[in-house]
């Protein structure tokens, strides 16, 4: 197996191969290196086996609008998708029309979206955290939220847009250290929703958060302690999410994971993501031995923006990994 973190602008795009399977989640809001990639599946005679995306957000859907356009045009065959798992907006709440209401663009996207779909005969299904586990050879998938819950709450009224008021690049981490407490949380509702998908295979475990909210993300890592019968939670990979936003994470978390390595999935041209104070939240609060923490981009320059010097990840203890392909990252 190898999962590719794609360059996708501000947002995610992540490609799981695995043998002749392929699985994509999510679009971002830049598709260049997402459609190479799904030429690249094509001409081998592939397909995209299963399509999951975790959000209606612009930065996690565009590219997947994109995507689908292309195989009404032509491209692909209509059977290149296999399945979908998308809690679209209207297939939960029955919003027709689209209500009319500002800052809805991701809305806008999603009823695009549906349609594309109604038109070429692709059906999508609902995914909660009672979804069954999604299994191609030995490569395993469980889904770990939303709720049915969470879902049946789904408000269309409240903001899908979770930004930061002020950047924090520019100031040093010691600086920061005073402003990484938990009372500023992101509590939206469509980003509590976040298909949150845990991925094993070939002894690799990784982490898949979407733009999951800390509140819902701290209650699966209770839920899978209590099932592992262990005090910590170990991955080999977790994908921050929203982006590395400091307002996605907290000490309750962090203090019951086991892990090395964190990618962050942005170019850092919206809303001063990622920010500095993420990175302090996770060196602060993360459970560890002797090992430095890893903190892997797809975009190189993210981690040039967050002005990190040589002696702040020497008195901090970690590293700093940019994208070691041209799309991105590939672990």
């Amino acid at each position: 197996m190898n999962i590719k973190f794609l360059k996708a602008g501000s947002g995610d795009s992540i490609l799981i191969h695995h043998k002749k399977y392929n699985v994509l989640i999510d679009g971002g809001n830049d598709s260049s290196y997402l459609i190479n990639e799904v030429n690249e599946i094509y001409s081998k005679e592939e397909a995209i086996d299963l399509l999951i995306i975790t959000h209606h957000d612009d930065d996690h859907i565009k590219g997947i609008i994109e995507l689908v356009k292309s195989i009404k045009n032509g491209n692909y065959g209509k059977d290149f998708i296999k399945r979908v798992l998308f809690n679209s907006p209207r297939k939960i709440l029955g919003l027709v029309p689209l209500p009319q209401n500002d800052n809805l663009l991701s809305y806008k996207q999603s009823f695009e979206l549906e349609n594309l779909f109604l038109e070429l005969s692709i059906k999508w299904e609902q995914c909660t955290e009672e979804t069954a586990q999604i299994v191609f050879d030995d490569l395993k998938i469980d889904f770990l939220s939303p709720t049915s819950e969470d879902l049946n709450m789904y408000s269309s009224h409240k903001s899908v847009r979770l930004s930061d008021a002020k950047c924090d690049w520019t100031s040093t981490m010691s600086e920061l250290e005073k402003y990484i407490d938990d009372e500023n949380q992101d509590t939206s509702l469509p980003n509590k929703c976040s298909i949150v998908i845990n991925v094993e295979c070939d002894d690799k475990k990784v982490l898949l958060t979407g733009d999951v909210t800390p509140d819902r993300l701290e209650l699966i890592v209770l839920n899978l302690l209590a099932e592992s019968l262990t005090d910590r939670l170990s991955f080999d990979y977790i994908k921050l999410p929203h982006h590395g936003s400091y307002r996605s994470l907290n000490r309750k978390i962090l203090e019951k994971i086991k892990c090395n390595n964190y990618i962050f999935s942005t170019s850092s041209k919206r809303h001063y993501l990622p920010n500095k104070r993420a990175l302090l939240k996770l060196l602060k609060f993360v459970k560890r031995d002797k090992d430095k923490l890893d903190f892997i981009f797809n975009y190189n320059e993210a981690l040039i923006n967050l002005q990190i010097t040589e002696k702040e990840k020497e008195k901090y203890n970690f590293k700093l990994t940019p994208n070691n392909k041209d799309y991105g990252i590939i672990i």
